[in-house]
């Protein structure tokens, strides 16, 4: 399998939406019926991808599945939880932490990265992912933009942190399906907080270099980590 991109980040976008201008602040924690359908697109072709790319084609998927279909089944599982924990959570954790500071926050799909994440892995056995943002509208400033910022890769930290006794407890298949969530966490971790518009990373060190700095070198030791030296556990 080979990663390129992923995650979505957040977008501040100014004024919110007409309906969030009629209807009044943004309840908490809900999701809307649009900003659910969009989360659905995403998942489901984002685990679709990232399948198809963990067998490095859909050729070599299908040739599998002819042959061996449980163990598409198990990948495509595997590769459906690590969308959920990678980028799912990745992306509420942005939405509600903006929403903390009175923000109007919803994820919205980009249908042409996912269109790109799609093809490329069914092809190529890559997968580049841009699959949408969470749009943020209100008024914070540089420090608060940067905490909005930074809370989606440090979900992933958490994520991956949690899920790394489980590689070390469990052996075999079971034990590489923990890995793999552990993997994706980490590098969109680690990704995002590249200092490039629009990922999260150029939000955060303009906000703190010193956060930056700190943040970058604990994802920067968990990436060392899970690449070097969890397989052994394996």
């Amino acid at each position: 399998m080979s990663l390129g991109a992923g995650g979505g980040g957040s977008i501040f976008s100014g004024e919110p939406p007409v309906y969030y201008q009629t209807y009044g602040q943004q309840r908490k924690g809900m999701l809307s019926d649009e900003e659910k359908r969009n989360l659905t697109v995403a998942i489901l072709a984002l685990t679709a991808a990232l399948t198809m790319a963990m067998f490095g084609g859909l050729s070599r998927m299908y040739n599998t599945f002819t042959e061996e279909p449980a163990l598409v089944g198990y990948i495509a599982l595997v590769a459906f939880v690590s969308t959920t924990t990678g980028f799912f959570l990745h992306e509420m954790a942005h939405k509600f932490v903006a929403q903390r500071y009175g923000c109007w926050a919803e994820f919205r799909y980009s249908q042409q990265g996912l269109f790109i994440a799609l093809i490329l892995s069914a092809l190529a056995g890559f997968l580049f992912a841009a699959p949408g943002a969470v749009y943020i509208a209100g008024r914070i400033d540089k420090r608060q933009n940067g905490i909005i910022s930074i809370a989606g890769p440090l979900t992933n930290v958490a994520v991956a942190a949690v899920a790394i006794p489980l590689v070390i407890v469990f052996g075999g298949i079971i034990a590489w399906g923990f890995y793999t969530v552990i993997y994706f966490n980490a590098f969109l971790a680690i990704f995002n907080m590249i200092p490039i518009m629009p990922l999260d990373g150029a939000k955060v060190v303009k906000w703190s270099p010193g956060v930056y700095i700190a943040g970058i070198a604990a994802m920067g030791a968990l990436m060392y980590f899970v690449w070097v030296f969890l397989p052994n556990y394996m």
